[in-house]
């Protein structure tokens, strides 16, 4: 169980449902809350603004909107984080992690340890097929296996963000 540092109540594995269709109607914290987690990294408390499934890497927007990570979405300078620990239906908000060790985040099929990730065309999962949008501060550990998507083990350093080649 991951331990939280400076907030009281805090459950990463937690999905609470919103009265409405508002970002803010229904959270437990006030968006945007930070975290400090006992590997050191740091989750930040948002609102899905469509369905995002555990494991999932997601853009936060300055309303700490959390949608699929996508290249369209990364080139407009939305932050970069994982939903390691809950999935998250539309609406609900939730925690997500900006940084850390030990957690999990889906690659595509086959996707090499210790190399360089890079958006893919499915939301929210990242490759090593190089395409025009690398995220530079996230490295998975394992490599994926074959035959689809795998949640692979990750470091992710605080300030993961896009290297437009």
């Amino acid at each position: 169980m991951v331990e939280v540092s400076n907030l009281l109540g805090v459950g990463l594995a937690v999905a609470t449902a919103g009265t409405g269709t508002s970002s803010d109607e229904g959270g437990l914290f006030k968006l945007g809350t930070k975290v400090t987690l006992d590997d050191g990294g740091e989750a930040i408390y948002v609102h899905a603004s469509a369905a995002i499934a555990v494991n999932d890497f997601v853009t936060i927007d300055e309303n700490f909107e959390a949608a699929l990570l996508t290249a369209a979405l990364t080139l407009v300078g939305h932050g970069i984080g994982v939903a390691a620990d809950v999935a998250l239906a539309d609406n609900e908000f939730g925690w997500v992690r900006l940084s850390g060790t030990n957690f999990k985040g889906n690659v595509l099929a086959s996707c090499a340890a210790d190399i360089a990730l890079y958006t893919s065309g499915t939301a929210g999962k990242l490759d090593d097929a190089t395409s025009t949008t690398r995220i530079d501060g996230v490295v998975a550990v394992t490599a994926a296996s074959s035959g689809g998507v795998t949640a692979v083990e990750l470091i992710m350093t605080n300030g993961a963000h896009v290297e437009a080649i």
